[in-house]
């Protein structure tokens, strides 16, 4: 049976993957119930040695000081790294973030460049340096996965759909920042499988985007959100042209490709599981 460490064991994504490794041994970030700090290399290394790991661990917070990004992120990550290479671990598949910024064409492939918009994608770019530096040097095999969207039911608040459909039961005013701006969602379900077969794929380094190759506008979210609930939202809007990105779409061309993957669950049918 596989070994499984998969570190971020208590997120969103992080929790799933785990209802899902049915065939594996799981490890999981925690020691006596309490979760190590990926930041103390100590810590990391009392962790049980493992034949491949998930690492999702990391912060996601919006409105963080840069050096949390940082130490969490990009020192998290080396620590993670170094494990691997002391316990002789094989493979490993770290979940990135979008770090492209604003497109300068769509769809967005692996070839685009690289522009983090903020402190958080900037701290993701940095960790997937590293990756590729312990890749091409040590016998670690690496996949890295680009998500631009994620969502789901379990989803924490202050994300624009879950606020949405917080705010049909409650009816909490929601603000929509630029309500014409797309971007690609896809359903945690799919975004799991994807890790799954990844899991058992044998890639000495790689990145791949990962989305639905479908965009919608925050004002098409809502309306359909609007239309399952059979209920109006209670909604603000405005514009915030600092942090405005007018569409972003993947490209998951290389993924259907290389993993012969595709996706199972339509935007429609994700917030009706996400409700």
């Amino acid at each position: 049976m596989t070994k499984v460490l998969v570190t971020g064991s208590r997120g969103f994504i992080g929790k799933q993957v785990i209802k899902r490794l049915k065939k594996s041994e799981i490890l999981t970030d925690l020691i006596d119930s309490k979760r190590i700090d990926l930041k103390n290399i100590e810590e990391v290394m009392k962790l049980n040695a493992s034949d491949v790991v998930i690492h999702l661990g990391g912060k996601t917070t919006k409105g963080l000081e840069w050096d949390e990004y940082f130490n969490n992120n990009v020192l998290g990550t080396l620590n993670i790294l170094e494990y691997c290479i002391t316990k002789k671990i094989k493979k490993m598949i770290f979940v990135s973030s979008y770090v492209y910024g604003n497109p300068k064409y769509l769809p967005i492939d692996e070839e685009h460049p690289i522009d983090p918009h903020n402190a958080y994608t900037k701290s993701k770019y940095l960790a997937e340096q590293l990756c590729e530096f312990y890749a091409k040097n040590s016998d670690l095999n690496i996949i890295i996965l680009r998500p631009f969207n994620i969502f789901g039911k379990t989803l924490p608040n202050g994300f624009l759909i879950t606020n949405l459909l917080k705010s049909i039961q409650t009816n909490e005013k929601v603000t929509i920042f630029n309500k014409d701006s797309k971007r690609d969602f896809l359903h945690i379900d799919d975004f799991v499988d994807i890790v799954l077969k990844i899991k058992d794929c044998d890639f000495k380094f790689e990145v791949f985007n990962v989305g639905s190759g479908k965009s919608y506008s925050f004002n098409e979210v809502v309306k359909k959100i609007e239309k399952i609930s059979i209920k109006k939202l209670n909604l603000q809007y405005e514009e915030d042209k600092e942090s405005f990105i007018g569409e972003i779409t993947a490209d998951i061309s290389k993924l259907n490709n290389k993993i012969k993957w595709v996706s199972k669950i339509s935007f429609d049918e994700g917030l009706q599981k996400s409700k």
